[in-house]
């Protein structure tokens, strides 16, 4: 693996940060939420809520301090962000076991914190890459990230069982722990890079305003799908297939298995294929999954749906990253990733709300994720109009 040492170190963060977005918002909360706080009077439209105005404040936050970033230091911003995600996390590890009552308030902070510090990481992609090796660069540290998921997965899932309590602080506090190691560890390789370079302006962009806006439509609408089935997934599990807690947590790490190879190698295909065509086709390995989830096609459905979900997830995200970095500017990487993460992290905005309440009506999941996947095809054909007028 011979990537340069700045590649490494970048990606790191996503080792590091895969443990949060797989432990907290996908794993343990969902599954907490409908297990614990519908007792307290909430439905499932309040945990599309409490995303939609966490990620709204992170993208907001994003966008200026991004943009101020840009200015004075990247990396003491992105270094800021860190640890106030840590505390955050820390905070909301006792909240599930003492202070139930203020779970929601405690995530909301934490999850925006993190979006911040998501769309700063991302902004280093054009410091440290090439147009031309951006997508396998983006594609191997995306893959790199499913190890640290797997890692975080199976020491809560031991200490689930050593503790004889899915929601022991000792189980989200691992969690915890494990990110500031190796975010400090990411920070530590990057302090030398230069983040902040003032560039003459040659413009990468070419494409309308017209144009531009209908490329951040398709981004916003792929990414809502991806969002809703990241945030619903376990719920989907537990509520439509029945399965335990130890069974949702073991469909996940099987899917991050796959998802590492899959994703590594999706960034190194664009050498030999079109980013558009590699993204059709986790598009339709989306539609794949979702099928078989409407079906509840058994075991052998399942192994479907983790190996679909396992192509899909990381590939079409990292295309997208990468997608993006080559028509931005360095000197105002953080301000456009800023932009970037409105459409791609703000999806939460519309989706998991309209997706929970719409679960409520139906009393079930289904219809609303039939209609989930239509707009993900819509968004990709917006993105594929755009890019193919631009080359």
């Amino acid at each position: 693996m011979s990537f340069p040492k700045s590649i490494w170190r970048w990606a790191f963060y996503d080792f590091a940060n895969s443990s949060y977005l797989l432990i907290y918002p996908a794993f343990l909360l969902p599954v907490f939420f409908s297990t614990v706080l519908l007792k307290y009077g909430y439905s499932l439209g309040t945990w599309g809520t409490a995303n939609a105005v966490a990620t709204l404040a992170g993208v907001l936050v994003a966008v200026l301090i991004g943009k101020f970033s840009d200015r004075r230091s990247k990396f003491n911003a992105f270094k800021w962000a860190v640890i106030v995600s840590f505390f955050g996390m820390v905070v909301l590890s006792f909240a599930v076991k003492y202070f139930v009552e203020y779970v929601l308030i405690s995530y909301v902070f934490t999850h925006a914190v993190f979006v911040l510090s998501l769309s700063l990481s991302d902004s280093v992609l054009p410091h440290v890459s090439t147009k031309e090796n951006s997508y396998e660069y983006s594609g191997f540290a995306w893959g790199f990230g499913y190890l640290g998921g797997i890692a975080a997965l199976i020491v809560a899932v031991i200490l689930q069982k050593l503790t004889g309590d899915d929601y022991s602080p000792t189980v989200f506090l691992s969690t915890a722990i494990f990110y500031i190691i190796f975010s400090v560890y990411s920070l530590n390789g990057l302090k030398n890079v230069q983040l902040n370079e003032q560039l003459p302006v040659v413009k990468k962009n070419t494409i309308s305003k017209l144009d531009k806006f209908l490329l951040f439509c398709g981004y916003w609408l792929i990414s809502e799908g991806i969002t809703v089935i990241m945030l619903f997934l376990a719920m989907y599990l537990s509520t439509e297939f029945g399965f335990s807690n130890f069974k949702i947590g073991m469909a996940v790490l099987f899917a991050q298995l796959i998802g590492f190879p899959a994703t590594w190698y999706g960034g190194y295909l664009t050498r030999k294929f079109s980013s558009l065509s590699l993204l059709a086709v986790t598009i339709l390995c989306w539609g794949v999954c979702i099928g078989f989830l409407l079906i509840n096609a058994g075991t052998i459905g399942l192994a479907i749906i983790i190996i679909s979900g396992a192509l899909a997830i990381g590939n079409s995200q990292s295309y997208l990253r990468a997608q993006y970095s080559g028509i931005i500017e360095k000197s105002e990487s953080g301000f456009q990733f800023g932009l970037f993460s409105i459409v791609s992290e703000a999806a939460v905005l519309g989706g998991p709300i309209i997706y929970g309440y719409g679960s409520d009506y139906f009393h079930s999941q289904k219809i609303p994720l039939a209609i989930l996947y239509i707009t993900m095809v819509v968004g990709f054909f917006l993105v594929k109009r755009v890019i193919r007028a631009a080359q």
